[in-house]
C-alpha cells in the first residue's frame, strides 16, 4: 500500500494574506456602487468632468433622448445630437455666394445669373433669385471680383481659382 500525503497542497491563511483577501472583498464591494451594464461605440463628442466622475458624449448617440433620459438613482444622462456652435469655416472665400464654406455649383448658378459679359455693367440693385443674398459696397456686387462694374471671363477665372466643390471647405484666399 503507498500513502500519499496532501500536507504540502495544504495551505493556511496567514496574517497578511488574510488582510489581503479582505481588503480586497472590501474595495470590490465599495466599487461595486457604479456599473456599466451595456455600451455602444459612437464617434466624436466631447468630456465633461466634476469631481472624480467624467462623462463622454458622442454625436448621433440614440441610447438616451430629451424625451426618456437614462436615469438611476440621483444621475440623469441624455442624450442626442450635437449642434455646432458656429459656422465650419471662420471666414469665407469671395466667391462663396451663400456663404455655406465651399465654393461650388450653387454659387457658379449665381454667377452665371449675374454675368453680363466685357464692358457691359450691371444694375447692383437687382439680384437675380439664386443669388438673393448678395449686397453690393459701394455699388459693386461681389461677384465682381475685379470690381470693374461688369461680370465677365476675368472674374470668373478668380471664381475657377477659388472652386472647391462641395465638400473641400473653400480657401478664404484664392482671390488674392
Amino acid at each position: 500500500m503507498i500513502a500519499v500525503s496532501t500536507s504540502r497542497w495544504r495551505h493556511k491563511p496567514t496574517g497578511p494574506s488574510l488582510w489581503v483577501w479582505a481588503s480586497l472583498v472590501l474595495a470590490s464591494q465599495a466599487m461595486g456602487q457604479y456599473a456599466v451594464k451595456w455600451s455602444t461605440i459612437d464617434g466624436g463628442g466631447t468630456t465633461s468632468s466634476a469631481g472624480g466622475y467624467a462623462l463622454s458624449g458622442t454625436i448621433a448617440q440614440p441610447d438616451a433622448s430629451p424625451v426618456s433620459a437614462m436615469t438611476s438613482g440621483s444621475y440623469a444622462l441624455t442624450g442626442g445630437f450635437w449642434m455646432p456652435l458656429s459656422s465650419p469655416c471662420l471666414s469665407y472665400a469671395p466667391a462663396d455666394f451663400n456663404r455655406d464654406c465651399h465654393v461650388d455649383a450653387s454659387d457658379l448658378e449665381c454667377l452665371t445669373q449675374l454675368a453680363t459679359g466685357p464692358s457691359v455693367p450691371y444694375n447692383p440693385q437687382v439680384v437675380p433669385g439664386a443669388c438673393s443674398g448678395l449686397v453690393p459696397v459701394d455699388g459693386i456686387l461681389p461677384a465682381d471680383f475685379d470690381a470693374d462694374k461688369d461680370i465677365d471671363q476675368e472674374d470668373f477665372g478668380i471664381f475657377q481659382r477659388c472652386f472647391s466643390g462641395s465638400i473641400q471647405i473653400a480657401d478664404p484666399t484664392c482671390a488674392d
